[in-house]
């Protein structure tokens, strides 16, 4: 069981939600605010059912931000033949660009061919024609084969000798932790009661049936019991644990994924390339003024909790970038890593974790209990679809109400406007002309809340100072520092600093700078005194220190960062 914490901000939205999980008799209580939980809760909730979410941490801190962002068919899938699971991932890949286009867009990814290479050109294309066809109308254009010179000219980056050709197709991206954010919230909008930093300890029977939730609110030590007419486990790598906890077996293989993060004038590349080394597929993905390249996959045997990049696996990704492009990085050069482990369905016939099918299942426990495991973050939504719908069917006689059909496939999340571009291009300039901030921050604005930039904003009419940056020269604003304590749930510097922004995995140095400042301004909601903004500053520089400890291994040139 985890222990107390200090987080001495209470927000009052958080205090009426746990006095509801006291209160109320739910007809589902989810265990885990990741993207699994968050989808099963907007779900539910859209049904009309009553539902309560308990995350023993920060939405979104386990998995669900510590991922590649990739939203994917899986291309690699098809070479293990997982036909349906690549169907799928496409059909959702769709349907988030429509749900949520503030959130996810297209991306450009490049495949390049060398020669005594391990991939077929032909196989290739073939491979990349059954993804076209599988998208539909869904896709987004055709993939088409580029030349050696032409792969040259798009990135110059690439290592060139042995170039043969390649190819340029289309996925998509996002920012993991906020689209589980946007999902939590819009659950709340549909009359879920969710709570973070809140630990599902036990089930609790009555009479040989699932009946609710024995809690613990980490943030105060007080225990609470959620009364629940069924229960969904959607704990990620926790799954085991939780499980454990009412006599089920194991049934997950943990794998563990880092990524690095280095400026991007060392690593520039315009689309996401993809390359093999070691038998593992790995990305380098553009991000601004980064790029960050991952991800491993190796198992995982400790606490998913305690998960973060060591020496030797920032050295096997830097290894593979030295032998791919022309570059020459060294570990002095990564500005920040990030590490999640996947809760991947154990599958005794794959000796490689990165040969471990991505499919997922809905498991019954004792009665009333359910929990869905494996699958990714592209097929969250219809891993949520599959599970709710087995509840209602199973627990009809006990659920308040007979619900709705599922509505998560249509209903956009908070945020999002039709034909977002045009949107897009017409808010910035009123930005801009209207407000005393940079392009790039007004950008910045309506890619993370879309339409919802305007909430943000509301308290620099009163505060001119939330106009400022929070870092210089980021695009990120002090409003969304204070935004995020008072309208997202944020209860501490690192849930803002990694979760609600990507400043921690951005600008690690700068945000350790400039972290005093914007605890100041969380805290100013959030109820700290000085000596707990120290506290939290504390915390966050800790926290940034840990996931820099990879070079405590490295040379003293590279012990100079944060």
């Amino acid at each position: 069981m985890a222990e107390p914490v200090s987080l001495p901000g209470r927000r009052s939205q958080r205090g009426d939600m746990l006095e509801r999980l006291r209160r109320e008799t739910f007809d589902l209580a989810v265990v885990g605010g990741g993207i699994t939980g968050a989808w099963v809760a907007r779900d539910a909730a859209m049904r009309g059912l009553s539902v309560a979410l308990v995350e023993r941490g920060d939405f979104a801190s386990g998995t669900s931000s510590r991922s590649s962002r990739l939203i994917h068919g899986g291309l690699r899938y098809l070479r293990h033949a997982h036909i349906s699971l690549v169907r799928e991932g496409l059909r959702e890949r769709g349907r988030l660009l429509r749900l949520a286009p503030h959130l996810v867009r297209p991306i450009a990814f490049t495949l390049p061919v060398y020669k005594g290479g391990r991939d077929n050109p032909l196989l290739m294309r073939i491979g990349l024609t059954g993804y076209d066809l599988m998208a539909g109308k869904l896709g987004m254009g055709r993939h088409r084969v580029r030349s050696r010179q032409q792969l040259i000219e798009d990135e110059p980056a690439l290592r060139s000798d042995g170039l043969r050709s390649g190819f340029r197709y289309f996925d998509a991206i996002t920012n993991d932790a906020r689209l589980t954010l946007a999902l939590v919230l819009s659950a709340t909008d549909h009359g879920a009661a969710v709570a973070n930093y809140v630990e599902a300890a036990s089930l609790e029977m009555t009479g040989g049936r699932t009946s609710g939730l024995n809690c613990r609110d980490i943030v105060s030590g007080d225990e609470l019991t959620v009364r629940a007419r069924s229960v969904i486990g959607a704990a990620g790598p926790w799954t085991d644990e939780w499980r454990g906890r009412f006599g089920e077996a194991a049934v997950l293989r943990p794998t563990k994924g880092i990524h690095v993060v280095l400026p991007r004038e060392l690593l520039h590349t315009d689309s996401v390339v993809a390359f093999f080394w070691q038998e593992r597929p790995l990305f380098v993905v553009p991000a601004g003024r980064y790029s960050y390249v991952g991800t491993t996959d190796t198992d995982w045997s400790g606490d998913p909790g305690g998960v973060e990049a060591d020496a030797a696996d920032v050295s096997l990704v830097l290894d593979a970038i030295n032998a791919n492009f022309n570059v020459e990085v060294s570990p002095a050069d990564v500005t920040s890593t990030w590490a999640g482990v996947r809760p991947l369905i154990a599958d005794e016939g794959s000796p490689s974790p990165s040969a471990v099918s991505r499919d997922y299942e809905v498991l019954e426990g004792p009665r009333g209990a359910y929990a869905i495991v494996g699958g990714k973050l592209t097929n969250a939504r219809a891993m949520a679809e599959r599970a709710v719908d087995q509840v209602v069917e199973a627990e009809a006689g006990v659920l308040s109400r007979s619900p709705a059909g599922c509505r998560t496939a249509r209903a956009p999340l908070p945020g999002a406007t039709a034909r977002f571009d045009r949107y897009r291009a017409q808010a910035v300039a009123a930005l801009v002309r209207g407000w005393d901030i940079s392009d790039e921050a007004a950008a910045h604005l309506v890619d993370t809340h879309g339409t919802d930039h305007v909430r943000v904003l509301a308290q620099a009419r009163k505060d001119p100072e939330l106009l400022e940056p929070v870092v210089p020269g980021s695009p990120v604003l002090l409003a969304e520092a204070a935004f995020a304590a008072e309208a997202e749930m944020a209860v501490s510097l690192e849930d803002f600093m990694r979760r609600r922004s990507d400043l921690m995995l951005f600008s690690s140095e700068a945000s350790c700078a400039a972290s005093e400042r914007i605890a100041a301004v969380l805290g100013r909601t959030l109820g700290w005194n000085e000596h707990e903004v120290g506290e939290q500053v504390e915390a966050y520089r800790m926290a940034v220190g840990q996931m820099m400890a990879f070079r405590g291994d490295q040379t003293d040139s590279a012990r100079s960062g944060p």
